[in-house]
């Protein structure tokens, strides 16, 4: 999940080691201090390879 402001270069990401609750939390923390909208995008689960 990938949670970005459409005001800003603020982005957070469970690519980047996040869960996705934290990642929601970081994100309404951006829109409480700034009032910015946030918007969302759903990645791609991980592909795993099977031998």
């Amino acid at each position: 999940m990938l949670k970005y402001c459409l005001e800003c270069d603020w982005q957070v990401s469970t690519a980047d080691g996040y869960t996705e609750k934290e990642v929601s939390e970081k994100a309404i923390e951006h829109f409480v201090e700034t009032g910015h909208t946030i918007d969302s995008l759903r990645l791609p689960p991980p592909i795993v390879m099977q031998n």
